[in-house]
């Protein structure tokens, strides 16, 4: 959960947390450490859903523990300019009896004020401006929105961000990476742009593009991982012939172009926010069209509540159909439970994906935890 308050929220350019803990100011330079740690109970596809526990193999139910870990720096150069430093980490603990340290971001840069920041290493790319509106739930995210289909956080990016005359702009420069974020999907190079507005009325409305064009595949791994859809798309069999289609099919590119609606600040009572991307891969034969909309509340006793819904299409039918609901209560500013469930609706994700990725991914499921986190 990233907890985005409005489109024009610039995550990357951020280096403290609500709940963090300075260690060391002296001289125009900050440290601050900062964390959390939550233990939950999951149905077997809400553990398949959630990052964390990998490579799960059996259909039983679980419990998982994992602590966010960061830290985060900022020291003076000159009057208007800032060195800034940040990286935080996952180290989870549970179902699969693993315990590794998996890295969410991390980054380096200048905040120049008004002029703007620039950062250098792992993060959102400017495209999460759009997609991160409706990225408000404790695990559950729906994450129909092809902008997450090469993971979360984006390695080796060029961040800038500016924020001016009531607008915020960002883009980014994606540089070449292998096997981003675990998949077999190789990217030569990419770049993404995004301007966001909010109005007199609270309403925030943004749009944004991303472009990823990726690496030749020397051993094809990479035409392997896309190979499940073009053989769905295209009514190949499992023939060497056919086989050998599906993978001189593989696309070379990857265009997102999405808009945002936002109404309020998440977590200060009424949230809402309502996005749409519609995604090419050449040589797909139909473009891929994703739609997500949550509606938040939150009210001054701690308590609070989310209701979100997600769909993708793709040759008309719904690939994706989700129906996300979550109840959240903070007892105080360190500790609260919740309950999260998503339930499949209609979808038809076997039009799209191989039978192995709709298991993997539990996308025919539902899915429903139930977890407490203290924050520090």
């Amino acid at each position: 959960m990233k907890k985005i308050p409005l489109a024009a929220a610039l995550s990357i350019a951020l280096i403290s947390q609500a709940q963090s803990a300075t260690v060391y100011k002296k001289d125009g330079t900050n440290l601050d450490l900062f964390g959390r740690i939550n233990a939950m109970y999951l149905s077997d596809g809400a553990a398949r859903h959630v990052k964390g526990i990998q490579n799960k193999q059996n259909d039983d139910n679980t419990l998982q523990s994992t602590v966010y870990f960061g830290i985060a720096g900022r020291s003076q150069l000159s009057d208007n300019v800032y060195a800034i430093g940040y990286s935080e980490w996952i180290m989870p603990s549970g179902a699969n009896g693993t315990d590794k340290f998996i890295t969410r971001a991390q980054y380096v840069g200048f905040d120049a004020q008004q002029y703007g920041t620039l950062t250098f290493g792992r993060g959102d790319n400017a495209f999460y401006t759009v997609a991160g509106v409706t990225d408000v739930y404790q695990e559950l995210d729906s994450r129909v929105n092809d902008h997450y289909a090469f993971g979360d956080y984006q390695p080796g990016l060029i961040m800038y961000s500016l924020s001016a005359m009531g607008w915020d702009f960002r883009m980014s420069y994606q540089t070449a990476y292998d096997d981003v974020n675990g998949s077999n999907v190789n990217i030569h190079n990419g770049a993404a742009f995004a301007f966001a507005t909010r109005l007199a009325n609270g309403i925030g409305i943004a749009y944004g593009l991303s472009y990823y064009y990726l690496q030749p595949d020397k051993n094809d791994m990479m035409a392997k991982e896309f190979s499940p859809q073009i053989k769905k798309m295209y009514h190949l069999g499992d023939s060497q012939d056919d086989l050998n289609t599906a993978y001189s099919l593989r696309p070379t590119y990857k265009i997102d172009k999405g808009l945002s609606i936002t109404y309020g600040n998440f977590g200060e009572g009424l949230y809402a926010a309502l996005n749409g991307t519609v995604t090419k891969y050449n040589k797909y034969t139909n473009r891929l069209y994703s739609y997500e909309a949550v509606v938040n509340y939150a009210f001054d006793n701690g308590f609070s509540t989310t209701l979100g819904y997600g769909i993708k299409r793709f040759d008309g039918a719904n690939i994706r159909s989700d129906i996300t609901c979550g109840v959240y209560y903070s007892f105080n500013p360190n500790f609260k439970v919740f309950a999260e469930a998503s339930f499949d609706v209609s979808s038809k994700p076997e039009r799209f994906y191989s039978e192995a990725q709709i298991k993997r991914m539990a996308m025919d499921k539902n899915k429903g935890l139930i977890g407490a986190e203290y924050s520090f």
